[in-house]
């Protein structure tokens, strides 16, 4: 299936209106539909101040004057475009697959489903491709035409090298000067205290962020019974070992690998989920996007 078909049949289809909505204020001074930090004049009243000379009568508050004899002027809200960031990994770890599909090919199409979502609501999407460094970097745009570009990227993106996010993911939030939505699809096997300071900084520099992780269910339950000579997708050696001697380690280690990732993306304020390569797609966006 084509990431345009899986656009139309688990978007178009199926989700009906779900839209994304950002958390947070985002900066911006286009029409759209999420809250901006500057203030203008459009349709949500967030407050009064004090009228100063040469402000314009016709926001003063009349029924405020009638009732006090104060000159305020009425201040509101405007609404904005988001600005997202869909990050894809492209490490050679996306490339595992124990089922139809693998990480990466379920990540595209995750990517592809976000951002058809928010081109739907006028929102502006960008991508970046990345392993140790950007292979493919477009620029936010809200048009169907900028979103056949990211398809075709998306498309055309195969499992790299080794896995280096943080140097990415430093190099995107220096490049990001406008308050902003930064999404994240890896399967964050990476050096996890580099990656955690990264997403830090996307904070400090005003991005909301979401991490969507996709896995393998193979890489929980570590099925390999005997001896299995196991091969690294990223240019580690290989290994052969007994499947059934290291599970019990091996899930150990995997579940306090994901404990520290989701304790850290808690604490940097991130919404972290985490997808499975054999779970319906629909229903992942069901529940990491449904306005709560």
């Amino acid at each position: 299936m084509s990431l345009l078909q899986t656009v139309q049949q688990e978007v178009i289809e199926r989700l009906g209106n779900l839209s994304i909505t950002a958390r947070q204020a985002v900066e911006s001074v286009l029409a759209g539909q999420h809250r901006s930090v500057r203030r203008g004049l459009s349709v949500e009243f967030v407050g009064h101040r004090e009228y100063q000379p040469g402000d314009d009568l016709r926001h003063l508050d009349w029924l405020v004057w009638a009732r006090s004899d104060r000159y305020d002027i009425r201040q509101y809200e405007e609404e904005t475009k988001l600005r997202a960031t869909i990050l894809l990994d492209v490490s050679g770890s996306m490339g595992y697959a124990s089922g139809a599909q693998s990480k990466l090919e379920y990540s595209r199409a995750l990517a592809a489903a976000l951002g058809f979502l928010m081109i739907r609501q006028s929102d502006a999407v960008g991508l970046v491709t990345c392993d140790t460094a950007i292979r493919e970097l477009l620029p936010p745009g809200s048009t169907m035409a900028h979103f056949l570009n990211v398809l075709g990227a998306l498309e055309k993106a195969n499992p790299g090298g080794e896995t280096s996010l943080s140097t990415v993911l430093d190099e995107v939030a220096e490049r990001l000067t406008r308050r902003g939505l930064v999404i994240l699809i890896t399967d964050a096997f990476d050096d996890l205290e580099a990656f955690l300071k990264s997403i830090q900084f996307l904070r400090y520099r005003k991005q909301e962020v979401r991490l969507f992780q996709v896995l393998d269910p193979q890489e929980r339950l570590f099925p390999f019974r005997g001896m299995i000579e196991f091969v690294g997708l990223e240019h580690e050696p290989r290994l052969k070992l007994d499947g059934d001697r290291v599970r019990a380690h091996y899930q150990a280690v995997f579940e306090q690998h994901q404990n520290r990732l989701k304790s850290g993306c808690h604490a940097a304020g991130v919404q972290f989920e985490t997808c499975w390569t054999n779970e319906e797609l629909f229903a992942v966006l069901i529940r990491a996007l449904a306005m709560r």
